[in-house]
């Protein structure tokens, strides 16, 4: 038995030996599938930290667009309420034209009265300066007439005044 033992732990130690190795290899992929793993999960992280900061962005910008439809909401219905506002006035302003028609007529009508009354006036205006200019005519031979027969009532208490000293 003693030639065995040697045999027996030659045994072992190669079973030890198989063992260690095989815990060793076992240890190993392990060790690969943790960094794998812990690959994996910074990957993970990075991914979800940028899903994170892409769902914060998004949110943002929703809001800020969610922002911009309710200001085009508010202009739509400013203009809404200012085209309403303009067919009103559109419409009070065709009234008015078709209200003026007549009005237009009875200022043309009135023009043309005007024109005739002003070509009556431009007659009257010639007549009258024809009259004046006879009027001023007859002055100065009245005056011419006037001056003769001052000059020669003159001339005749010239005359007249004489014979009395005689």
């Amino acid at each position: 038995m003693s030639f065995r033992w040697p045999l027996v732990l030659a045994a072992l130690c190669v079973a030890l030996s198989v063992f260690c190795a095989s815990q060793w290899v076992r240890e190993s992929e392990l060790r690969a599938e943790l960094r794998s793993a812990r690959v994996a999960e910074r990957e993970l992280r990075e991914q979800s930290a940028e899903a994170r900061r892409l769902g914060e962005t998004y949110a943002a910008e929703i809001r800020r667009l969610d922002g911009r439809v309710g200001e085009l909401k508010r202009a739509e219905e400013a203009v809404r309420k200012e085209l309403t506002t303009s067919a009103a006035a559109l419409i009070t302003a065709r009234q008015a034209v078709a209200e003026l028609a007549p009005l237009r007529a009875a200022v043309a009508n009135q023009n043309e009265s005007i024109r005739r009354q002003n070509a009556v006036v431009t007659q009257q205006n010639d007549a009258i300066r024809t009259q004046n200019e006879s009027l001023r005519k007859l002055v100065e031979e009245r005056d011419t007439v006037v001056r003769l027969l001052n000059e020669r009532t003159e001339l005749l208490n010239k005359l007249g005044a004489v014979p009395e000293g005689k």
